[in-house]
């Protein structure tokens, strides 16, 4: 590897509007890569995004038409025009899908494959998309990083051709979020006077959302303060009226449902938290869950993959479908001090053992191994 600079392109997309987890992982790997002498090109379709990660010497922001584009019409004719004008080395796609037509050396973060192995989650037409693309994607792409060995398994079985450019890049903690307020203030903003539990991320139907409801639902009445708050868009299909189901379960003063938060109030819930619960059937790493253990949040997350494997030393597992299971695994929490110390500081020395500097600098090995550095 020779230490020439590169020029890398990247699809920023992400970055647009409200980034979540996609948007989070690119966000945190561009401010480590801003100082390491690479020149970096961030292709927008329309407008960049107001990302003060994104103010920088290093870094361009590019807005390749107007906005009006369809994904595939901005990936296949304005990025690779883009590419060409700025002469890059490699480019980079964070997530999933990449230009088929460039002619440079790309790099095409893989973070989970649900679309294969839960299709029922997307809408019919979505799928399909999804699958149509991913795969010549990751066959045109040189190296494929992956968040989890769970997903580098998964990425074996389905395309066993590619096992050999998958690339094991775990992802980091919580260190671009706003420093933790002292949890009496926050707990004073949010309004609590008991125990408080959250989830966070997309709400999908393979996460589980009605079986933590009705979890919910029995510790309400061992714990009549109790609040559950579920942070994260409604994007399920079929779609889950969340609402009605809380409603149906009583348990209109106990959950909130607060979609998507920004940064600050996202810090504002971990610090008032007594733990936080990530059931899924299927997951590529568990980014949130990673967030809270690095704050001392005490977890119960799925026993499934790669919730179960990631976490298992640092988290009460249960079955995600079995919402005794998850009301007993949440009750011991909130009712054992000593096993709330323990899982907390488990969860301190997991985060601590996760570094985005770290992600970031495999990532880029991995970017300078694409273009022949």
């Amino acid at each position: 590897m020779d230490g020439r600079p590169l020029v890398v392109g990247i699809d920023a997309r992400e970055l647009a509007g409200r980034p979540t987890g996609t948007g989070r992982y690119l966000r945190n790997l561009i401010r480590h890569w801003r100082d390491t002498g690479d020149r970096l090109f961030c292709y927008f379709n329309g407008p960049p995004a107001l990302d003060p990660v994104l103010d920088h010497p290093a870094l361009r922001k590019r807005p390749l038409g107007d906005g009006c584009a369809r994904g595939i019409v901005w990936q296949e004719t304005l990025v690779p025009k883009a590419a060409r004008e700025d002469g890059l080395d490699v480019f980079f796609s964070p997530a999933y899908s990449c230009p088929l037509s460039l002619r440079v050396p790309r790099v095409t973060a893989v973070h989970d494959l649900s679309f294969y192995a839960h299709p029922q989650d997307f809408a019919f037409a979505d799928a399909l998309r999804r699958r149509a693309l991913v795969g010549p994607s990751l066959r045109v792409s040189r190296l494929l990083p992956v968040c989890s060995d769970f997903t580098r398994r998964e990425l074996a079985r389905l395309f066993p051709d590619l096992a050999d450019r998958a690339r094991h890049v775990p992802l980091g903690p919580d260190d671009d979020l706003p420093s933790p307020p002292p949890r009496h203030e926050a707990r004073a903003r949010l309004g609590l006077t008991g125990p408080f539990v959250i989830t966070v991320g997309a709400v999908l139907n393979r996460r589980c959302a009605p079986e933590l409801l009705r979890a919910t639902a029995r510790l309400a009445r061992r714990h009549p303060r109790f609040v559950l708050d579920v942070v994260g868009e409604n994007r399920t299909h079929p779609r889950l009226d969340l609402g009605a189901i809380v409603a149906s379960l009583g348990l209109g003063g106990q959950v909130r449902l607060s979609g998507f938060v920004e940064d600050q109030s996202l810090a504002d819930r971990y610090a008032a938290a007594d733990a936080a619960v990530f059931l899924s059937e299927y997951e590529g790493f568990g980014l949130p869950a990673l967030e809270a253990a690095a704050r001392g949040v005490p977890l119960v997350v799925s026993r499934a993959p790669s919730l179960g494997e990631v976490f298992r030393d640092a988290a009460l597992l249960v079955d995600p479908r079995d919402e005794t299971a998850v009301a007993a695994a949440l009750d011991r929490v909130l009712t054992d001090a000593a096993l709330r110390a323990r899982l907390a500081g488990a969860g301190r020395a997991l985060a601590a053992r996760h570094s985005w500097a770290e992600a970031a600098q495999r990532t880029r090995d991995a970017l300078c191994e694409a273009a022949g550095r």
